[in-house]
């Protein structure tokens, strides 16, 4: 009997686990641009926050510095508020590095506010904030029911910024004047 054998891998699972390891490479690749709701691929008790507000329960959310407390705002100063129109939902998520002051915002927050039940998409709007030690998220919720408003994204642009005319809602073809003279 041999002692010296050394036994090798059979050749199918040498490939399977080959092809499992590029798989999630790959994987991770094409998720490192996206943010999911769910966690993605590897959820973690630190991941973001996602708040649906409908009808029948309109939310307002705050995040407050609490480290800034005055007489008018004794829970914390908001930093940020955003009332979420029924059917959106508002997905945020922190970085704690990238702010822009080391000592008051060190922090960012990166931000979107999606379509009701919208899984994964890229959190376009971001902001310096404070630490995690001085936030706190407050949620409000407005009086019900409240319906859903019209989608007004074409608003957003305007002033200066603006990267050209704003485009405005027109009146059906039968409603509109005629230009004759």
């Amino acid at each position: 009997m041999r002692t010296d054998a050394r036994i090798a891998p059979a050749p199918n699972a040498l490939r399977t686990s080959r092809l499992l390891a590029g798989a999630a490479l790959l994987a991770t690749a094409i998720a490192a641009g996206c943010y999911s709701t769910s966690g993605g691929l590897l959820p973690h008790s630190g991941g973001g926050y996602t708040y649906i507000s409908t009808s029948s329960l309109p939310v307002t959310i705050e995040v407050l510095n609490v480290c800034e407390r005055s007489e008018s705002h004794p829970n914390g100063t908001p930093f940020f508020i955003m009332e979420i129109p029924p059917g959106k939902q508002l997905t945020f998520n922190f970085d704690e590095e990238g702010g822009d002051d080391q000592v008051k915002r060190p922090a960012r927050m990166m931000y979107a506010l999606w379509a009701k039940d919208t899984q994964s998409g890229s959190l376009d709007n971001i902001m310096s904030c404070p630490a995690a030690a001085c936030r706190k998220i407050a949620v409000k919720y407005r009086p019900a029911p409240e319906e859903a408003r019209p989608d007004e994204s074409y608003r957003l642009q305007v002033g200066d910024n603006a990267p050209g005319p704003v485009a405005q809602p027109r009146a059906p073809r039968s409603d509109r004047q005629t230009m004759d003279k």
